[in-house]
């Protein structure tokens, strides 16, 4: 009995001891000065090799599998295959096939599972996806599927080119946009990766002959003292004194340690409260924690985790009630028709090396450019049928005609600026042509209606063409005349161009982002 009573007696202060070491242990296990501390991108190698095609499966990761999946499961008409064997001296997959966009068609790939299945493959230590490809100059995409992917047409999807030679390709994961979804890219649940051949009709020829993650291990500029204060150490500069605090030219704001995009000019605007202020990101580039003091939010750029500044909502400063309050020595700017970043970077800080800028540079100087101006309606439809004419290069959704500087979405709703929504078509002369662009104009909307365009009712939804030249203004002239001649009366207003105001980041490619198909924009042949 009494030695009951004494084991009873010890029994907590035993157990306080062991609690003791155990705590203690575990905290010593975290402390950043211990000589055995391994973090978890420590343990985690550069690259993980998905599939390298060999006969060799060990040394790649396990349970890849590989299908060919066209569009004739929806009834399209593209075919093809994929191959396995030595081509060039390598072991490659082969993606070879014809994409025709009949029938609700236009694609074929090689799509490849990354987990067992009914389980998730987590690559959140990893940056993105490299490729080692010969494909056959023309544009090819990798798409990958995640568990918030339930639908067989919603992914997340990166193009990249190809030039006829080997070539590694490197996309990391915050270039991957997502496809008839909302859901950022969730690098925790990859299920499978696809490299596609989509969008056009061509003859796709691709080889693969390895497939990796990669993770940069190298992807930060060195700062100057300042810089380190602020974006290492969280620190914040001056009011009022940063160089992008009046700074409102049209371009892309990026961060100043890795090179990432962050914010587009058209969420900057003036909030008088010393530093930039945005509304709203590039979606998936910044990261949203708590602040150190418990109160704020912090946010960092979510590709390298360098301090930016806060976020405050509720304020009411603008439609999306949002403040993206940024350390100009945060940023860098790059002007609007410059490169930002190349969407396949090297390991070197996702920018390009000077070599790779002067080959990007020279086979733009080699590309003749021409810019047109049309306005039919809601601009998601105008630019959903003009953006899919081969030779046009990029498109861009904006307001012009208008007397007022900087509009935005919600003034230009209110009819009172005088903007009209309209689309920016930058285009290749050598592949097509103005005329073919006005003659697609007028026969995807309805140009007898007068300041609206079905639903749509306002002057901001007026038909209109806004030239840059005479010759433009020549072209759309005869066709407004061969219109009137076929007994049409037409609305549509012929007006020289003025300033075009780029629109807010998410009327960018809107239905190719969401996959619907436009509710008042229907083609028919008229001419």
């Amino acid at each position: 009995m009494e030695k009951r009573q004494y084991i009873k007696t010890l029994r907590w202060p035993v157990l306080i001891i062991l609690l003791i070491i155990i705590v203690g242990g575990s905290i010593g296990a975290r402390s950043p000065s211990s000589s055995k501390l391994k973090t978890r991108a420590d343990r985690t190698p550069s690259a993980l090799l998905i599939d390298d095609f060999s006969n060799d499966r060990s040394i790649q990761k396990a349970d890849t599998g590989w299908e060919f999946i066209s569009d004739r499961v929806m009834g399209g008409l593209s075919v093809g295959r994929i191959e396995y064997g030595m081509m060039d001296d390598r072991s490659c997959l082969h993606l070879v096939g014809s994409v025709v966009l009949q029938n609700n068609g236009g694609f074929i790939q090689a799509r490849g599972t990354l987990g067992p299945k009914g389980r998730n493959f987590n690559a959140h230590a990893y940056k993105g996806i490299k490729l080692f490809i010969k494909g056959n100059h023309e544009p090819y995409a990798v798409h990958l599927r995640t568990r918030d992917t339930r639908m067989p047409w919603q992914y997340y999807e990166s193009v990249f080119p190809t030039n006829g030679e080997w070539q590694e390709i490197q996309v990391p994961f915050t270039q991957f946009k997502p496809v008839s979804l909302r859901s950022p890219l969730n690098t925790k649940a990859l299920t499978t990766l696809a490299v596609v051949a989509k969008g056009k009709r061509f003859d796709a020829d691709i080889l693969v002959d390895h497939i990796a993650f990669y993770k940069d291990t190298n992807m930060v500029k060195k700062l100057t003292p300042e810089e380190e204060r602020v974006i290492l150490h969280k620190g914040t500069e001056r009011p009022f004194s940063g160089q992008y605090v009046n700074h409102f030219e049209d371009g892309t704001y990026t961060c100043k340690q890795c090179g990432a995009t962050l914010f587009d000019s058209s969420s900057k605007f003036h909030s008088n409260c010393g530093w930039p202020s945005f509304d709203d990101q590039i979606k998936g580039t910044v990261k949203m924690q708590p602040d150190a003091d418990g109160v704020r939010t912090e946010i960092v750029c979510a590709n390298c985790g360098g301090h930016l500044g806060h976020v405050f909502k509720g304020e009411r400063l603008t439609p999306k009630n949002t403040r993206y309050c940024v350390n100009s020595i945060s940023l860098d700017f790059v002007p609007e028709g410059q490169p930002v970043q190349c969407a396949w970077p090297s390991l070197t800080g996702g920018r390009l090396t000077a070599e790779q800028s002067q080959n990007v540079s020279e086979q733009e100087s080699k590309v003749k450019k021409e810019r047109a101006i049309f306005a039919s309606g809601c601009f998601w439809g105008t630019e959903y049928h003009l953006q899919k004419v081969p030779g046009v290069l990029s498109t861009t959704v904006g307001y012009t005609g208008g007397q007022v500087d900087h509009p935005t979405y919600k003034q230009v709703c209110t009819d009172k600026t005088g903007h009209a929504e309209a689309v920016e078509v930058i285009y290749d002369p050598s592949k097509t042509n103005y005329e073919t662009l006005a003659r697609l104009f007028f026969e995807t909307h309805d140009f007898t209606q007068l300041n609206r365009q079905g639903p749509d009712i306002g002057k901001q939804y007026r038909s209109a063409i806004f030239y840059l030249n005479d010759e433009q203004k020549e072209t759309a002239a005869k066709l407004i005349e061969i219109l009137k001649k076929k007994g049409y009366d037409v609305k549509t207003e012929l007006a020289p161009a003025s300033k075009f105001w780029r629109a807010e980041l998410y009327h960018q490619d809107y239905y190719k982002n969401n996959g619907n198909t436009p509710y008042c924009h229907i083609y028919r042949k008229i001419f």
